[in-house]
C-alpha cells in the first residue's frame, strides 16, 4: 500500500503497534469495531466517515484502517486546519502548488487537473483519501473532493469530530448509501474499567472507575492521561493485588501541561473568565456576564472551550480540564472569584428572595422512594415494589442527575434488596452504568454489585467485587463498610468451600464491628427510641448464612438467628434470607418460623417462601417446583436451586414424572448460573472429543440413529452417551443442550 508516496512497512499494519496505536493504550472494543467494518466498507468500494468526540479514538482507528488496507491500495493522507478554513482550496495547497493563482478562481479547471493528479498518485491502485478533521476543511476543498468520489476517482476514508460543523454539503453526502458510518461513543463506565485495567494491568476497583469517568465523562484520551498520572503520583495505589482511589488528586505533569496548552494564549479577561467557571464548576450564564467581561466569555465560547449545558448554565467543555485548572488557580485568587461570586448572588437574592422549588415529578419522586423504603421494612413488599417502580419511572422521566439521583437509586436499591427482588436491584446498580458523567450507589457500586452477586449464590463473582470494596474501604479510610463487606466475602467462601478463607473474613468483620461500636452488641437509641442499623442487619445475616453451612469463629453465634435475633419486624428482610437457607439445610424448627415469618409479608418473595416452606414441611413437590420458579424469577438462584433439588428428590420418591422433568430442568438451569465455570459453552471442553463430538451433533438436530451411522454405533449406544454427557453438562436433554448454546454463544 502507498501512502502519499511512500510504503507502509508490515509492522505498521498491525492496529495493536505503535503506529496504530500512538497512545500505547489497550485497542477498545468500539476502535476494533470500527477498524473492522470501515476495512470492510472499503472493500464493498464505499467510503468511510468515522464521527466522534476528541479523544474517543478516531486517530487510533484510523491509523488501524490504513494499517489494514491491502496492497490493491494508495493512500493520500490530508489533513483539516482551523486556520486554513477560510481559504479557498487552502486544504490541497501543496497539490495545486503548480496551478497558477488565478486558476483556483475556477472549479472546473481545479477539478479536472486534481482528477489527473489523483490519477498519478493511485499508481494503478484504489486512491483513498485519508482526511483528519474534515469540519475544518474549506468548503472549496470539501466540494472538490465530494465531486471526486461521487465519480470514481477516489474513496473518501474521513474523520469528523462535529458533524454540525462540517459543510451542508458534506452532510448531506455523509447521510448517503454510498457512505459507510461509524460513531465512536463516550465510554460507559464498563468500558472505562477494561481501558482501565488495560492500562494499568491489573483489577480496578468501581470507586476509581467511577472517579475517572466523571473526570472524563468517558473519553478514553483523558481517562489514559488521568490515570498515568495518578499513578505515577501515588494517589492511585495497589492494595490486596487492586488498584485503588485513595481520595487525592495531582494536577502536575502532563496535566498541568494541558491547561497551560489550552489556556496559556488567553488574554487577562478570558483568563479571568476561565478561572471563574474553574473555580465554580458551572454558573448560569447570566450570572457569570455579571462577574466576567461578556466579550471574553462569547470568546472562550467561540474557542471551544467552553460549552453551554442544560438550564442555560456554562461550564469547561473538558471537565478533566476543568478540575485541573481549579487546582492551579492560586488560593488568592480562587478566594477572589468566590467572594464576587457570592456577592453578586446576595444581591440577586435581595431582588429575589423565592427559592426555585423541585419540579412535582422530582418531588414525586423522592416521595416514592421515601414511602418504599417504610413499606420494605414492614414487610409490605408488594407495596413497597410498586412504589419504588414508580420512583424509578418518575426519575428517569423528569431527569433528575446528580446527588438526588444518586441518593434515590441508593434508596431503590436497599427497596428492592430487602423485598428480595435482586433482579430489580441489579438494574438499578445498572443504571449508574448508564451514566457518562460516572456514579455509584451509597457504599460503592463494588459492595453493592457483590452483596447481590453473593444473595443470587453467584459466589466466584461476588467475591471478585467484594474484594475490590475492601481494597477501596481500606485505602480510603472508611471503617464502618469494612465488616459489611467482610461478612459478605466470608459468605462467597463459604459457597467456594474454602472455609479457611470464610472464617479469616468473620474475624476480620467481627473485630471491625466491635471497632467500629466501641465493642457494645446493642443497637443504638436515640431519646429512648430504638434505631435499626440495616447493615449491621445484613452483616449479622452473612454471619447467620455461615453458621447455616456449619463456619463460625470463636466466640461467634454457632447456630443460624431467629427473627428477635435480627431486630424484630424490622430486620424480617434479613432474617429470611438465614431461615430460608436453614430450612433447605434441614435445620429443625427452621421451615415452620419461615412459615409463620413469611405470613406476616406480601409479595413476590413472600409467597416464595411461603411455598418453600409449605413443600419442605409438608413434603410437596409442587409447592417446592413453585417456590423454586419464584426465586429463579426474583434472581435468587442459589435457594432456586436448592428448592428445585428437593422437588427433584421428592418427586423422584413419589413417582411423580412430570413435575421431576420439570424440577430438574429448573434445577439445572439456575446450577448454570451459579459459577461462571458452569455453563454449557465452559463445561464442553472438559469432555472428551468424542462426546463433544456427539453433544455437538445432537444440539445441532441430529436424531440418535443419524449420529450412530456416522461413528458406526448403534442408537441404544448413543442413547446412553448421551445421557452421560446431559448429566455431565446439567442439561435435561437435547432441546435444553440447544438452548443454552444458543444463549450462550453472544456472551462467549
Amino acid at each position: 500500500m502507498e501512502v502519499a508516496g511512500r510504503t507502509l512497512t508490515a509492522s505498521s499494519r498491525n492496529p495493536g503497534s505503535e503506529t496504530g496505536n500512538q497512545l500505547g493504550e489497550p485497542l477498545l472494543a468500539q476502535v476494533k469495531n470500527a477498524v473492522a467494518g470501515a476495512l470492510e466498507a472499503l472493500s464493498e468500494d464505499r467510503s468511510v466517515v468515522v464521527t466522534g468526540a476528541a479523544g474517543t479514538g478516531k486517530s487510533t482507528a484510523m491509523a488501524g484502517i490504513l494499517a489494514g488496507l491491502g496492497d490493491r491500495y494508495s493512500v493520500l493522507q490530508l489533513r483539516g486546519a482551523a486556520s486554513w478554513a477560510e481559504k479557498p482550496f487552502a486544504g490541497l495547497f501543496w497539490l495545486l502548488s503548480e496551478l497558477p493563482p488565478e486558476a483556483l478562481s475556477d472549479p472546473v479547471y481545479v477539478l479536472q487537473f486534481l482528477r489527473r493528479v489523483f490519477k498519478g498518485k493511485a499508481a494503478g491502485r484504489r486512491l483513498v483519501l485519508a482526511i483528519e478533521n474534515v469540519e475544518d476543511m474549506d468548503a472549496a476543498t470539501i466540494a472538490v473532493l465530494l465531486q471526486l468520489c461521487r465519480t470514481g476517482s477516489a474513496l473518501m476514508l474521513a474523520t469528523v469530530r462535529d458533524l454540525s460543523a462540517c459543510t451542508s454539503e458534506f452532510v448531506r453526502w455523509w447521510s448517503e448509501d454510498s457512505v459507510h458510518r461509524e460513531v465512536l461513543e463516550p465510554l460507559r463506565p464498563g468500558g472505562t474499567r477494561v481501558l482501565l485495567e488495560g492500562l494499568a494491568g491489573g483489577t480496578v476497583s468501581s470507586r476509581l472507575v467511577a472517579q475517572v469517568q466523571a473526570r472524563s465523562r468517558g473519553n478514553p484520551l483523558l481517562s489514559s492521561v488521568f490515570l498515568r498520572e495518578q499513578m505515577d503520583a501515588g494517589t492511585v495505589v495497589r492494595r490486596r493485588g487492586i488498584w485503588v482511589w485513595t481520595g487525592s488528586v495531582s494536577y502536575s505533569g502532563a496535566l498541568a501541561e494541558r491547561v497551560e496548552a489550552e489556556t496559556g494564549g488567553l488574554s487577562t479577561a478570558e483568563r479571568f473568565a476561565a478561572d471563574v467557571l474553574a473555580v465554580s464548576g458551572a454558573l448560569p450564564i447570566l450570572l457569570l456576564l455579571q462577574v466576567a467581561d461578556p466579550p471574553a466569555v462569547e470568546r472562550l465560547e467561540q474557542n471551544l472551550l467552553v460549552s453551554s449545558g442544560s438550564a442555560g448554565f456554562l461550564r469547561f467543555k473538558d471537565p478533566l480540564l476543568a478540575e485541573a485548572a481549579a487546582a492551579l488557580v492560586p488560593p488568592g485568587r480562587a478566594a477572589e472569584i468566590r467572594s464576587r461570586l457570592a456577592s453578586v448572588q446576595r444581591q440577586q437574592k435581595a431582588e429575589d428572595n423565592r427559592e426555585p422549588s423541585p419540579a412535582a415529578e422530582m418531588a414525586a419522586a423522592r416521595v416514592a422512594a421515601q414511602e418504599a423504603g417504610k413499606l420494605s421494612r414492614s414487610g409490605r413488599w408488594t407495596e413497597a415494589s410498586a412504589a419504588a417502580q414508580a420512583g424509578l419511572e418518575l426519575a428517569d422521566r423528569c431527569g433528575i442527575t446528580g446527588r438526588w439521583r444518586r441518593d434515590l437509586l441508593s434508596e431503590l436499591f436497599c427497596v428492592f434488596l430487602r423485598c428480595g427482588e435482586l433482579r430489580h436491584a441489579a438494574d438499578v446498580l445498572a443504571k449508574t452504568g448508564e451514566a457518562v458523567e460516572g456514579m455509584e450507589l451509597r457504599g460503592g457500586n463494588d459492595l453493592c454489585e457483590g452483596i447481590v452477586q453473593v444473595l443470587d449464590g453467584r459466589a466466584d463473582r461476588a467475591l471478585d467485587s467484594l474484594q475490590r470494596a475492601v481494597a477501596q474501604f481500606e485505602a480510603e479510610g472508611t471503617e464502618d463498610l469494612v465488616p459489611l463487606a467482610e461478612s459478605a466475602a466470608a459468605y462467597a467462601c463459604v459457597l467456594l468451600g474454602d472455609g479457611d478463607a470464610a472464617r479469616g473474613y468473620l474475624t476480620a468483620a467481627g473485630a471491625g464491628a466491635r471497632q467500629r461500636t466501641g465493642g457494645a452488641n446493642a443497637p443504638s437509641t436515640d431519646a429512648g427510641v430504638r434505631t435499626f442499623d440495616w447493615e449491621t442487619a445484613l452483616t449479622r445475616s452473612f454471619s447467620g448464612l455461615c453458621a447455616v453451612y456449619g463456619v463460625t469463629i470463636p466466640g461467634g453465634n454457632g447456630e443460624f438467628t431467629t427473627v428477635a435475633a435480627h431486630g424484630g419486624p424490622e430486620g424480617l428482610p434479613e432474617a429470611m434470607l438465614v431461615l430460608a437457607a436453614a430450612a433447605l439445610h434441614g435445620r429443625p424448627g427452621a421451615a415452620e418460623e419461615l412459615r409463620e415469618a413469611a405470613a406476616g409479608c406480601s409479595g413476590e418473595s413472600a409467597q416464595m417462601y411461603l411455598e418453600l416452606a409449605e413443600g419442605l414441611t409438608a413434603l410437596r413437590p409442587a409447592s417446592l417446583l413453585r417456590a423454586a420458579e419464584r426465586a429463579h424469577g426474583l434472581g435468587q438462584y442459589l435457594t432456586a436451586h436448592g428448592a428445585a433439588g428437593e422437588a427433584v428428590r421428592l418427586a423422584r420418591a413419589q413417582s411423580d414424572r412430570a413435575r421431576l422433568r420439570a424440577a430438574r430442568r429448573l434445577e439445572n438451569a439456575s446450577y448454570r448460573l451459579l459459577r461462571a465455570a458452569n455453563s454449557v459453552a465452559d463445561r464442553l471442553p472438559e469432555l472428551s472429543d468424542f462426546e463433544r463430538e456427539l453433544a455437538l451433533g445432537a444440539a445441532a438436530g441430529k436424531n440418535s440413529s443419524q449420529l450412530a451411522g456416522g461413528l458406526h454405533l448403534s442408537p441404544r449406544t448413543v442413547d446412553w452417551h448421551l445421557g452421560r454427557i446431559f448429566q455431565k453438562l446439567r442439561v435435561s436433554g437435547r432441546a435444553e443442550l440447544r438452548e443454552c448454546l444458543e444463549a450462550e454463544r453472544p456472551r462467549n
